[in-house]
């Protein structure tokens, strides 16, 4: 879901997670804003962005939300790892931000769900070689989220 927000007399925007983009990251408080609508179709919301910065009097943005880079995350995944060109502290908005997004890894196709970003941000690590990205182990996250169970019942020997 995509939420069109309003801080008045500041801007108008739009985010998938309004307690860490809004809250967390600007600073603002649940009763200083106001979600003006919501919608799961990124092209209308993007479309209603720019219509309403224009019609509240506000900076309109150069690039609608649906095409900014943040919305495109790229996964890089190893045999070891999938490593995000994000750094942790910004990770779960553009998590957020990419719900349904699929990459391939050496365990079959993983994906991005609102499921399993509380697992990722639990195990998520900085890369040694560049703190703008951050990484998971691959098997770590098949297992928890990929690997079919088995339903075999083990009866107890006597």
């Amino acid at each position: 879901m995509y939420y069109l927000y309003h801080i008045p007399g500041k801007k108008i925007g739009v985010t998938r997670d309004l307690s860490t983009r809004v809250t967390l990251i600007q600073g603002y408080k649940e009763n200083e804003y106001e979600v003006l609508e919501q919608s799961d179709d990124i092209d209308y919301i993007s479309d209603r962005e720019i219509e309403l910065q224009k019609s509240y009097g506000y900076k309109v943005d150069l690039k609608k939300y649906k095409n900014l880079k943040f919305n495109k995350m790229k996964i890089n995944a190893t045999e070891q790892t999938s490593t995000f060109d994000c750094p942790v502290n910004k990770l779960k908005g553009r998590l957020m931000d990419n719900v349904g997004l699929v990459w391939e890894t050496t365990h079959g196709k993983f994906n991005i769900s609102e499921d399993n970003i509380p697992w990722i941000i639990a195990n998520v690590k900085t890369s040694m070689f560049n703190e703008g990205r951050s990484y998971i182990y691959n098997k770590a996250f098949y297992e928890a989220f990929f690997n079919p169970k088995d339903n075999v019942v083990v009866k107890n020997s006597k």
